[in-house]
């Protein structure tokens, strides 16, 4: 299927490893160009010269910022605008908060949250729009978590802050759907990361069993019957970016295996 995104510019952040390489993979096979965003920079070199083997290295850049910081958006667009001049795609990608249970966070621990989930994700739109509205043309895609629509132990910073993102995206939808510009949201349930791997840890610590016994638990709540692949959440993710999703808008998909157990 010609997806129409060739020559396209992406930004993916959180694009070191996990779903955000896979999904700069994914878009850069597709002949996007693909702006890489990390803390990291030894992550994010060996990511490029991962993604360099499947394209032209012209259409691969890093960036090592902290996702956090107020001016980490103005940052990321000036990268990419000054190498290619605009900016087409936006994914917006973030680790998640820190554990815990919701009586016991302090205001700076909801305002770390807010400042590493949410407020990343309004400062990118509004840096990115501009270039948008100027080509007519936008897909902002924002990898979220399927706590969003269905808590997990321990993760209410998460799903607070991911939840207002999704609030957030479906008002954006509304401003700039006649702008040829597109805001999805999607929820990946249990796929395999390290941040999985780290979830499930600490919920095996907070309900005092083995870690293979948390996974074991973890498993058996997916439907298929196994965890998912980065590479499944890139295909969904590269999709959304087409021009073949262009009337697919103001969504949260999950890509959960049938985990969420929500009728809508």
């Amino acid at each position: 299927m010609e997806l129409g995104i060739a020559g396209k510019t992406a930004i993916i952040g959180g694009s070191s490893q996990g779903m955000g390489l896979a999904i700069a993979e994914g878009l850069a096979k597709e002949g996007c160009n693909v702006l890489l965003c990390a803390r990291s920079e030894q992550a994010l070199a060996n990511a490029k010269q991962k993604i360099t083997a499947l394209t032209d290295e012209t259409k691969v850049a890093t960036l090592s910022v902290d996702l956090s910081l107020p001016d980490s958006a103005k940052e990321i667009v000036h990268a990419a605008t000054s190498r290619w001049g605009s900016v087409d795609i936006l994914v917006t990608n973030t680790g998640g908060p820190t554990p815990g249970q919701p009586s016991l966070f302090s205001d700076a621990d909801w305002d770390a949250a807010y400042q590493k989930v949410f407020y990343n994700v309004i400062r990118l739109c509004r840096e990115v729009l501009p270039h948008m509205r100027a080509n007519r043309w936008g897909r902002i895609i924002n990898l979220l978590a399927l706590s969003a629509r269905q808590i997990e132990d321990n993760l209410s910073l998460s799903s607070t802050t991911r939840a207002a993102v999704v609030a957030f995206s479906k008002n954006l939808t509304e401003e700039v759907a006649a702008d040829g510009i597109t805001v999805n949201n999607v929820l990946p349930g249990s796929i395999m990361t390290d941040r999985l791997l780290e979830i499930t840890k600490m919920q095996a610590q907070h309900h005092g069993y083995s870690e293979e016994n948390a996974m074991a638990n973890r498993v058996s709540k997916i439907p298929t019957g196994r965890l998912g692949r980065p590479e499944e959440m890139a295909d969904l993710v590269t999709f959304l970016a087409s021009e073949r999703a262009g009337f697919i808008n103001g969504l949260s998909i999950p890509l959960d295996g049938g985990q969420l157990r929500s009728v809508l």
